[in-house]
């Protein structure tokens, strides 16, 4: 079978990975890098090998399938352009900057499979992919209530946006994919300390069906921390992302009555982005489905919105004290 030719967009700090992992991957070839800075854009391309263009219409003739890791202002636009030209496509999470963008990229999905059924369309929320995640879903683990946490020091890098969309937006999708159930209702508060938007948000989720979340994101923590707990009947999970560590402690009769006996999961290692555009590869080829859709995107921006709305409504009442 013919390799997937792909073009990736953008190759800034995130999408630099992108065209590595592009570049080497078994069933793909990096056919194009596209950026439009004059120095950043060749040095990439050159470093994998690869031919660069400043703008995407320059190389849509020559690929299959095309991974958007541009900043997130572009998304719309990039998406609409690539689904026109009937290419798959994997987009950097979020899947666009606003709902209604979001919108109009499943719109525009919809009318592109009615000309090409077979379009494969992703976002790329790497955290379902992590193997600590694969290895609590495979047990079929069933959560009632669930504590995640995503910190770091401040960082130089996406300041455009609030912490909500661009770290805990991992996490609303990832709790909504555990528990199986959508979210309806949210409570959020959150402030800004080194910039204009959120950097510091505490939300918390109600599910259909009963189930409960707590979620904490920040970037101004003194150290990183990327952490899930989730507790079921007699059960409770301890899930570290960074370590791909997952921990499970049960509620056994023992020879003297009731007792709690843990489990470390033997989990294999892996990149969680790989394993992501590797199986973005493996769907566009129809090796495979699995990755996080487009409806599933728009999901978790769905809540992430109402997370920012809770949180300006929190704020707007502490200024008026």
């Amino acid at each position: 079978m013919s390799k997937l030719r792909v073009a990736v967009v953008g190759v800034g700090h995130l999408g630099q990975h992108h065209a590595r992992i592009a570049a080497s991957a078994p069933d793909a070839i990096l056919s194009a890098v596209v950026d439009p800075d004059p120095t950043r854009g060749p040095e990439i391309a050159a470093k994998f090998k690869a031919p660069w263009a400043a703008s995407l219409d320059e190389v849509l003739a020559e690929v299959d399938a095309v991974q958007i890791a541009a900043p997130t202002g572009f998304h719309h636009a990039l998406g609409l352009q690539a689904l026109k030209a009937g290419k798959h496509v994997l987009m950097e999470k979020p899947l666009a900057a606003t709902l209604d963008e979001g919108s109009a990229l499943l719109k525009a999905l919809a009318q592109a499979r009615l000309a090409t059924p077979g379009i494969v369309a992703q976002v790329g929320h790497l955290e379902r992919f992590n193997p600590a995640v694969t290895a609590l879903r495979e047990r079929g683990f069933k959560p009632r209530f669930l504590e995640a946490v995503r910190v770091s020091p401040f960082p130089a890098r996406s300041l455009e946006v609030d912490v909500v969309m661009d770290v805990m937006i991992h996490d609303l999708d990832l709790l909504r994919a555990l528990v199986g159930r959508p979210v309806i209702e949210v409570e959020a508060v959150g402030v800004p300390v080194l910039t204009p938007y959120a950097d510091l948000v505490n939300a918390r989720l109600k599910f259909e069906g009963g189930a409960f979340a707590t979620v904490t994101a920040s970037r101004v923590a003194r150290k990183k921390e990327r952490t899930l707990r989730a507790f079921g009947d007699k059960e409770y999970a301890s899930l570290d992302f960074a370590a791909q560590k997952l921990e499970i402690l049960r509620l056994v009769m023992g020879p003297d009555g009731p007792e709690v006996q843990p489990e470390t999961a033997d989990i294999e290692e892996g990149e969680p982005l790989r394993l992501e555009i590797e199986a973005f590869h493996a769907a566009c080829l129809g090796q495979g489905t699995e990755g996080v859709t487009w409806e599933e995107g728009q999901e978790a921006m769905r809540v992430a919105d109402q997370v920012q709305k809770a949180v300006a409504k929190s704020l707007a009442e502490i200024n008026r004290a």
